[in-house]
């Protein structure tokens, strides 16, 4: 089975509006594995693999964001197709002092 990768970036008011949390969320319902944190920079950024179809309905979803989130750019690079996932689940990893 084929899956693709892609990592992102969401950019606009994503920090504090429970935006991680809803990617996950999102992620898990889809079969979408990877990772997602804060940036230091205010951003959200991240890791996406799964099927095709999968991974574009959770971009459609990160470009729309939680409801008190202003998203006003998600950028996508590194799409390369992949042979398996790289990773198990979907983690909210947590951004340390």
């Amino acid at each position: 089975m084929a899956y693709k990768s892609v990592d992102f970036r969401v950019k606009g008011k994503v920090q504090g509006v429970f935006f991680r949390a809803f990617a996950r969320d999102n992620a898990q319902q889809l079969g979408v594995v990877g990772w997602v944190k804060n940036d230091p920079g205010g951003d959200v950024i991240g890791t996406a693999q799964g099927k095709e179809e999968a991974l574009e309905k959770f971009k459609e979803a990160l470009r729309r964001g939680p409801p008190h989130a202003q998203v006003t750019d998600v950028e996508f690079t590194n799409e390369a197709p992949l042979e398996r996932l790289q990773f198990q689940g979907f983690e909210k990893v947590l951004n340390r002092a």
